[in-house]
Order: C-alpha cells, then structure tokens, then sequence
C-alpha cells in the first residue's frame, strides 16, 4: 500500500519536469512542460513559446496558441502523429 501512495504522489512530479529551449537569439528559456488536450509536439510547442517571449505570461500565451492551432486543426494533429 505504501508504494502504491509513493507512485502516486511521485507521478504528477514526473510530468512537471523542467524544460530548457534556447531560441535563436540565445535567449534561454525555462519552462513547464505543458499539460495539453492532444499529443505533445516539443518542437511545435517551442515555437509558439517563441513568438510569446514578450508577453509577461509566455507559458499561458504558448499553450494557447498550441490548443488553437494545433490541437484545433485535425489535419496538424494527425501531421504530428505521424512524425
């Protein structure tokens, strides 16, 4: 029983691991990885957190976008699972 309550407690921890993209100015960038409604593109997601930067929530406006556009448009979800 002790194990299963540890896997538990420990599961949401794994999935809110830190992730560091580097743009192309160099700007460094730290960020949560996002809990989105279809599958998960890095790439894809990097790009929208890009176009945010200047915005002072660039996380919530990146995963916005990500929700629009790409778990909107069924034709890029499928690209992507694909990939």
């Amino acid at each position: 029983m002790k194990k299963l309550l540890l896997l538990v407690l420990t599961i949401p921890i794994l999935s809110y691991s830190k992730e560091i993209f580097i743009n192309d100015q160099g700007v460094r960038i730290e960020y949560s990885k996002p809990s989105v409604s279809c599958f998960y593109d890095k790439e894809a997601y990097e790009g929208y957190l890009n176009t945010c930067l200047i915005l002072p929530t660039f996380e919530t406006c990146a995963q916005t976008k990500y929700e629009m556009y790409i778990c909107g448009d069924k034709n890029k979800f499928n690209q992507l699972e694909e990939k």
